[in-house]
Parts: C-alpha cells; structure tokens; sequence
C-alpha cells in the first residue's frame, strides 16, 4: 500500500478516519476524553462536555472520512498556556489518469491560487502550497478562518497524490503571532513527510490488542 509517514511531535494525536478503523477511532476519541475530562471529575458537571466533546470529535472524523481523508490531526498540548486551536486532513488521492504529468498539475493548481501559491519540494517530491482565509459568513463563525491546503506529488508513483489541509481558527486577527505561530507548526510537520510502500500494516485488531497490552 502507498502512503506517506508524517514526524507527529509529542501532544498531538492521529486519528483515523477510514471504515477498516472505527474501532480504533473510537477508542482514540474516548482516550482524549479521559485526558481532557478524567473520570476524576463529577460525573454530573463532566457528564455533559463528555458528550459535547464525543459528538463534535466524532461528527468532525466522520465529515473527513465521506470526503476521503484517512486520517485527522489534532493537536491537545497547550501552546503557551493556549489551546491550538486547529487541525490536519490528509489524503491519499490516486488518479485514474496516470498518464497526467504532475508539473503541469501542479502549475494549474499554481496558476488558480495567484499570489496565495508557492511551488516548493518536500522530501524530494513536487508539491505546492496554497494558502488562504476564510470569510465568516461562509463557515458561520464570528470570525475568518485560516486554511492552507499541500498538494503533493509522488515522485516514484505516477497518479498518486498526498493532499493535506490543515485549519486554524482565530478570533478575528489572522496575522496575529499566536495564529501564525500554530501555521507555522503546521508547516513544520508537513515539511517531514515522506512517501513509502507500507508493508505489514497491521490490521484493526493488532492494534486495539497493542493498546490493550
């Protein structure tokens, strides 16, 4: 199986998004549950933003997966004593036509963001890179939202393509520090992936007795 590998630093979480891993889906949600709301903490005042917390996780992973993505990620540490407020969605997209060089691809992709696009390498592979804000009227938030969306090309398998798409939130400021500074993280981890043949993938079931081990 193609796919891509990604360095996750330490305090951010994986979440898979395909069907063969609902399982382990599940049980990754209930473990950041525990972390942010410990069985600890009365059930009667956590009870209701366990639920809130399960829904708005699962709903999110669930959006992903009808749209293809394979995996999410979050991250949970506090940056300076803030939650980062944003996530990844990634893909592996394969073109039927394998015959479509990815130079051209990428030029068009290139072409249509203007002065939002940057054509850069990571990994050895041809990728561009393209950045944008988000109006609030058309996510319904109170304030914009920062999206910066990788294509990135495979450079030994012709068609196939990683795309990531990652989202930061904001209280209005776009080009405030914190915001640019939870981007540039983004950026960081985007920056080590690699593509590869992934061979031995265990199954759904190796990995929840690996957990449970």
């Amino acid at each position: 199986m193609i796919d891509f590998q990604l360095v996750v630093p330490g305090g951010w979480v994986q979440i898979p998004t395909t069907p063969e891993m609902s399982r382990v889906r599940a049980r990754i949600i209930e473990e950041i549950i525990r972390q942010h709301l410990p069985d600890t903490l009365p059930r009667d005042k956590a009870g209701p933003w366990r639920r809130v917390l399960r829904k708005e996780l699962t709903e999110a992973t669930d959006e992903a997966g009808s749209n293809g993505a394979r995996a999410v990620l979050l991250p949970l540490r506090e940056f300076n004593g803030k939650r980062l407020p944003g996530s990844m969605i990634m893909s592996v997209l394969e073109d039927s036509d394998e015959t479509t060089d990815p130079e051209k691809l990428l030029a068009s992709i290139l072409a249509d963001a203007g002065p939002n696009g940057e054509y850069l390498e990571i990994g050895g592979a041809s990728a561009v890179r393209i950045y944008a804000v988000i109006d609030s009227d058309r996510i319904r938030r109170k304030a914009p939202t920062v999206r910066v969306s990788y294509y990135v090309a495979n450079p030994d398998v012709p068609g196939v393509w990683g795309l990531l798409t990652f989202t930061v939130l904001t209280d209005g400021d776009v080009d405030a520090e914190p915001v640019q500074a939870i981007v540039l993280l983004f950026d960081m981890i985007v920056g080590t992936l690699r593509w590869g043949e992934q061979v031995d993938v265990p199954t759904e079931d190796e990995l929840l007795a690996q957990g449970a081990s």
